[in-house]
């Protein structure tokens, strides 16, 4: 279910001051490991599946300080992202906003394994169950599985393949004992 995460409405005067930008990188994409909850004081919308319609869009891009994306049937590809991406550009410009007032933060399935031949058992374990699932799109191809020391430069990969400025890892089962190490990996 499309899950709009606004602000309260209410009443603003006619020369509100501009909202202060989301901070984007100027040195590229950044990767988090993703938290429950919002930011404080920013509009966030989540554009699963069933928020992909072009008035979610357009209110993405009219109002959203950050815009999650999430892989599903109909974003089952790096591609698929980097073409709503464009899409969101695109809407931000026609509503008269700069790009760099919009965060745009793909959230990734995300397995730390111990070693490369972990992850390639790990990674075997997905598809295995992924073959039984009846599924319409494949996790395998938009999970991250890596060891912890490469998983944040996989992550960054992704976000230039992608065009986003955040990579947010949703770590997975045992993974998230790993989340404090992975904040210091991905800060560098």
């Amino acid at each position: 279910m499309a899950q709009h995460v606004l602000a309260p409405v209410r009443a603003t005067p006619t020369h509100r001051p501009a909202p202060a930008p989301v901070p984007v990188p100027a040195g590229g994409a950044t990767v988090e490991v993703a938290a429950p909850g919002r930011r404080a004081g920013a509009t966030e919308f989540l554009l699963d599946a069933e928020a992909l319609d072009p008035t979610t869009l357009a209110l993405a891009a009219a109002r959203a300080d950050v815009v999650r994306l999430v892989h599903s049937a109909a974003l089952p590809t790096a591609a698929a992202v980097r073409a709503l991406v464009q899409v969101l550009e695109d809407e931000v410009r026609a509503v008269g906003r700069d790009r760099a007032d919009v965060r745009l933060v793909l959230e990734v399935e995300a397995v730390v394994a111990a070693d490369d031949a972990d992850a390639t058992r790990r990674r075997a374990a997905v598809a295995y169950a992924e073959a039984f699932a009846a599924l319409t799109w494949s996790p395998t191809a938009t999970w991250l599985i890596a060891p912890a020391t490469r998983l944040a430069a996989d992550a960054r990969a992704l976000a230039a393949r992608t065009g986003v400025d955040t990579v947010a890892l949703a770590l997975v089962g045992a993974s998230r004992r790993h989340a404090g190490a992975l904040d210091g990996v991905a800060a560098r």
